[in-house]
């Protein structure tokens, strides 16, 4: 299936259901067949299905990569930072070490998660739903939560010192086995 053009079919139905013509980009006359409650209900369900249909697509490909599995060898290549930080920044360090463009990428959730598994994590319950917390092994590793603060929203965010950062290399092939478990 052509993607693209599935795409460009999408976007044609969206601007119709919209009431707007897809090649001059102008709206049509409100007596203008496009603009019949019938018809436009149908276009927004067309629409609907192309979106899923797109969406499905797009995931399998990016499925039909293989799992990660970075050589040992590459991690000597990583940048540890002298500061702490967050998992998705030790993760995207981490992916940028792969020379493999068919290998999925690490996700930080797997390797908070393997966290967990190992103890330097835990799960509980705060405010209602659950969040990850260090243990009291993983504070002493370095692992601690700082409260963010933006204009926007405030959250709890953990961070990862250098002796953390060293733990998850040095265990690297144990986090390895996890993720063929999962």
């Amino acid at each position: 299936m052509d993607n693209e053009l599935l795409k460009h079919a999408q976007q044609y139905i969206e601007k119709m259901a919209n009431g707007i013509d897809p090649i001059s980009g102008e709206k049509v006359k409100s007596d203008d067949l496009i603009n019949n409650v019938r018809i436009t209900r149908c276009l927004f369900y067309v629409n609907s299905v192309l979106k899923k249909i797109i969406n499905k697509e797009t995931k399998a490909k990016n499925n039909n990569k293989r799992p990660f599995n970075l050589p040992i060898e590459k991690l000597k290549e990583y940048e540890y930072y002298k500061e702490p930080i967050s998992i998705t920044k030790i993760v995207k360090r981490i992916n940028k070490l792969k020379t493999d463009i068919d290998m999925a990428n690490l996700k930080a959730s797997d390797v908070a998660n393997w966290l967990v598994d190992v103890g330097l994590l835990e799960m509980i319950e705060y405010n209602g739903s659950y969040a990850k917390r260090p243990t009291n092994k993983g504070k002493e590793l370095g692992i601690f939560i700082q409260h963010i603060v933006t204009s926007y929203k405030e959250f709890d965010q953990l961070f990862y010192g250098r002796e953390a950062q060293q733990f998850i290399l040095d265990n690297f092939e144990n986090l390895l086995i996890y993720l063929k478990k999962c």
